[in-house]
């Protein structure tokens, strides 16, 4: 490490900020050439409504007319109209809609805080020269330009979360402190928000550890902790009552239950009866589609889980360092630090495994621990060697910002660039006054590219989508929202959109 850098790394708080600058100023320099991304995904969708209703000032909306028309993947209509996703990722992007307009920006912060949470973690477990380089590599590869900062569904808040855990165990058990307790709490409460499963898991193996080498202390640190996190979960129950009904039946849950989706978990192999859809397409999707896919993942375990570790070394570290971390695991296991932390990775991932894959922001909550093992992974080679491997792994980087590869997960660069939704939303907009979408799916439509998604208060919003059922119900929904110009868009492996049922007047979205 250059004289320069060291310099800086021993000034904690000068590091932390930093390596949360990075990013933040680097993307927002590339918004010239990297505009802000648009959603294309079903998960996407779910949270910006989410992020909407928030930032609206509410915790859910009532169940709109006509709900047949609305009813949508990865979000509930009864007994409210709602996300199934936890809460704490849409809040920050409800703060970044409620202050700019653009919810991408609370997506685009949240990174930066990441960033500055890595350092911070790090620095309890590596020394501050180490700390700075595993923060700085972190800020390259998935600060900058990724799937996390190009999309609404990433993973950033759940390593956020992760990341409080991770670095307050070791400051906890060689010098508790009231504050470093409260960082454990608000690390916990985050998880609970974000991934509660994968959540757990990391807090479970943290927590044991802690209470086994801190047991000297452990009221000191458990006290804080309890009553920090108390009136998280009373808020929590909250949520879930105004949700759902019951506090304690998760959004996600209740989604689960009312379209028959089956567990993801390999132990829970029972598949749920189908319950009654309101239309043929959603039965298509949750019965043949899904439960189709989710067959094959689950006959397909080793092959699926080899693949997601793959892309899980090439999101977190890159090729040249993931290879580098593989030949450097004897002297891994031979540093103290680094066994501990290949332990709790390895404990982490046992219990994650269960899940029949294992995508990146599935394995959030761990990403400190890949950048602990990364820092010290070029501590234990050679000087030179490092250095090199460590300008390859920025040189592949930085070529990748300039092209599409980092900025998806599966490939689906069509999902991002084209962003149906979203072309169709443009010319839209552009309209006088208000309109009603009337959607409808030809026999080449890819049911994993849904489009009807809506803002959270349906009787405001310019543009209201609703699937088209019958021309009875059709025109039961178009007398409720008389005064709007009526769409249909038809999407049969391409976009056209006919204002008025008028073919004379077709447009071909691009």
């Amino acid at each position: 490490m250059t004289a320069g850098l060291a310099w800086i790394a021993q000034r904690k708080r000068l590091a932390i900020a930093i390596a949360g600058l990075i990013p933040l100023v680097a993307r927002i320099l590339l918004l010239l050439v990297l505009p802000i991304p648009k959603p294309a995904i079903q998960d996407e969708f779910s949270y910006l409504l989410a992020a909407d209703t928030f930032a609206s000032g509410r915790l859910t909306n009532p169940t709109p007319a006509f709900p047949e028309h609305f009813e949508t993947m990865q979000v509930i209509l009864h007994p409210t109209y709602a996300s199934k996703y936890p809460p704490f990722s849409a809040l920050v992007m409800a703060a970044g809609q409620k202050l700019t307009g653009e919810p991408w920006f609370g997506v685009w912060f949240s990174m930066g805080v990441l960033c500055a949470v890595l350092c911070w973690a790090l620095q309890g477990w590596l020394r501050p020269a180490w700390a700075f380089a595993g923060s700085l590599i972190a800020a390259v590869q998935i600060g900058i330009v990724s799937y996390w900062t190009e999309s609404y569904w990433g993973g950033t808040c759940a390593a956020i979360g992760g990341a409080l855990v991770i670095g307050a165990v070791p400051r906890l058990i060689y010098k508790p402190r009231t504050q470093t307790a409260v960082a454990l709490a608000t690390g916990l409460a985050i998880l609970a928000n974000t991934r509660p499963y994968e959540g757990f898991l990391l807090a479970l193996v943290c927590l044991t550890w802690l209470a086994w080498a801190a047991r000297k202390s452990l009221i000191r640190i458990a006290l804080p902790v309890a009553l920090a996190l108390l009136p998280v979960f009373a808020w929590m129950s909250y949520y879930n009552y105004r949700v759902t009904g019951s506090p304690r039946e998760m959004p996600y849950i209740a989604h689960e239950h009312q379209y028959g989706v089956p567990s993801p978990l390999l132990l829970n192999t029972s598949v749920p009866p189908a319950p009654a859809y309101s239309n043929e397409f959603l039965r298509h999707f949750w019965q043949v589609e899904f439960r189709g896919e989710w067959q094959a993942e689950q006959n397909q375990f080793w092959k699926a889980h080899l693949s997601d570790l793959l892309q899980l070394a090439r999101f977190f570290l890159g090729w040249p360092l993931a290879l580098g971390l593989i030949f450097c695991v004897r002297a891994l296991w031979r540093d103290p630090t680094a066994r501990q932390a290949l332990v709790f990775a390895g404990c982490f991932y046992l219990g994650a495994a269960f899940d029949a894959r294992l995508f990146p922001h599935y394995a959030a909550p761990a990403t400190a621990l890949a950048y602990i093992l990364a820092a010290s992974a070029l501590r234990a080679m050679p000087r030179h060697f490092a250095w090199a491997l460590a300008g390859v792994s920025v040189l592949i980087t930085g070529f990748s910002l300039l092209t599409t590869d980092n900025r998806y997960l599966f490939g689906r660069i069509d999902y991002h660039v084209q962003a149906k939704h979203a072309a169709v939303a443009r010319e839209l907009t552009r309209e006088p006054g208000q309109q009603l979408v009337l959607v409808q799916y030809g026999p080449h439509h890819d049911p994993w590219e849904e489009l009807v998604y809506n803002q959270a208060d349906l009787d405001r919003s310019k543009i209201v989508w609703a699937r088209s059922l019958s021309p009875s119900e059709d025109e039961a929904l178009i007398s409720h929202f008389r005064g709007r110009t009526v769409w249909l868009l038809t999407e049969n492996g391409s976009l056209h959109l006919t204002r008025s049922y008028s073919t004379s007047l077709t447009r071909s979205i691009r």
